[in-house]
C-alpha cells in the first residue's frame, strides 16, 4: 500500500478511536456528578484535556503531522473548551450551585467540537478516494492540486512530465483474463515506484496510463531519467501467478514551461507518446518547448 494512503488509513482509525474514548469520558464525567464521590483530576484539572485518550491522540499528531496543522489546531482549541466548560458545569454541580447556562455553553461547546473533527474526517476522507483502489496510486485530483507548487520548487530542478502507457495492455487482458490483468497493473505500479526517486512521484492517470513528474537540471538529464524508468520495465519480468509476463512502456516525455496549464503539459506529452506509438511502442519520445519530438536513446 501507498505509504500516503496507509497514513491516510492510520490518522482515520486513530482519530475515530480517539473520538470513542472522548465519549467514555463523558460518561464518566456523568458518573462523578451522580455520585458525588470526589473530584478526581482527569475530569476537573486544568489540564484535563491533556488527560483523557482525545488529548494524549492530539497532542501526538500535532507533532508529526504538520501539513494537517490547521484542521488539528481548530479541533485543539474546541476540545480544550470542552473540558473547560465541563470542568465548570461539574464544580458547579458538586457544589450545589448549578447555573443553567453553563448547560448551554457545555451542548455548544461538544457542537463545535465535533462540528471542527467532521470536518477534518470529510477532509481525510475527500483524500482517501483521490487514491486509485487497485494500485494505490494518487490519482489525477492529487496532480491537479500540486502542480503549481511543484512547478515552482525547483529545489532538485526544472520540472518535466512523463506519460506512460502499457504497450499492448488490452493484449494481456484478452490473453490472461481482467483479473490477472488487475494484478499486472497493480504489479507495475510498485515497480514504477521502485524505480524512481523519492522527489519523482507517481499518478495513475487512468486505465493503464501513468504519470510520473520528474526533477532535471536541463533536457538531457530529463531524458536519461526517462530512459531509465522505461529501461527498467522493459527488463523487468511480472510475476502473477503461474505466469511470467513481460511488460514494456511507451512514454512521452516534456518540460513543465511556468505558468503553463497542467492540461497543456500532458496534451503534449500525451502527443510524443502517440508518436512513440506509432513509430514501435517501447520507448521514450522527448518534445521541446519548440514542438519537435525525438526518441531518447542510449
Amino acid at each position: 500500500m501507498n505509504r500516503k494512503l496507509k497514513e491516510i488509513d492510520e490518522l482515520l482509525t486513530g482519530l475515530n478511536r480517539s473520538v470513542g474514548g472522548h465519549y467514555r469520558w463523558l460518561v464518566q464525567a456523568f458518573r462523578l456528578i451522580a455520585k458525588r464521590d470526589g473530584s478526581p483530576d482527569d475530569i476537573t484539572s486544568l489540564e484535563a484535556h491533556n488527560c483523557c485518550q482525545f488529548g494524549g491522540w492530539l497532542n501526538q499528531y500535532l507533532v508529526t503531522h504538520t501539513e494537517d496543522k490547521g484542521f488539528l489546531l481548530t479541533i485543539n482549541d474546541k476540545h480544550i473548551r470542552v473540558h473547560e466548560v465541563c470542568r465548570q458545569l461539574v464544580d458547579s454541580v458538586l457544589q450545589n450551585n448549578i447555573q443553567e447556562t453553563l448547560f448551554n455553553d457545555f451542548e455548544h461547546a461538544l457542537q463545535e467540537f465535533v462540528a471542527a473533527i467532521t470536518v477534518y474526517q470529510t477532509h481525510l476522507l475527500q483524500l482517501r478516494i483521490s487514491y486509485d483502489a487497485l494500485t494505490s496510486l494518487p490519482l489525477r485530483r492529487i496532480l491537479d492540486e500540486s502542480f503549481e507548487s511543484q512547478v515552482i520548487d525547483r529545489s532538485n530542478g526544472d520540472l518535466y512530465v512523463m506519460i506512460l502507457d502499457i504497450d499492448h495492455f488490452k493484449r494481456i487482458n484478452d490473453t490472461y483474463g481482467h483479473i490477472i490483468g488487475d494484478e499486472v497493473l497493480r504489479a507495475f505500479a510498485q515497480k514504477l515506484q521502485s524505480c524512481t526517486r523519492n522527489y519523482e512521484p507517481v499518478y495513475r492517470f487512468g486505465g493503464e496510463e501513468f504519470i510520473v513528474i520528474l526533477k532535471a537540471k536541463g533536457e538531457a538529464e530529463a531524458m536519461a531519467a526517462g530512459l531509465r524508468i522505461t529501461r527498467a520495465i522493459e527488463h523487468h519480468q511480472i510475476r502473477v501467478g503461474q505466469y511470467d509476463i513481460p511488460v514494456t512502456v511507451t512514454a512521452g516525455l516534456t518540460r513543465a514551461i511556468p505558468g503553463e496549464l497542467l492540461r497543456i503539459v500532458l496534451e503534449r506529452a500525451d502527443g510524443a507518446m502517440y508518436v512513440g506509438k506509432q513509430s514501435g511502442r517501447n520507448r521514450c519520445m522527448y518534445i521541446n518547448d519548440q514542438g519537435s519530438i525525438e526518441r531518447v536513446m542510449e
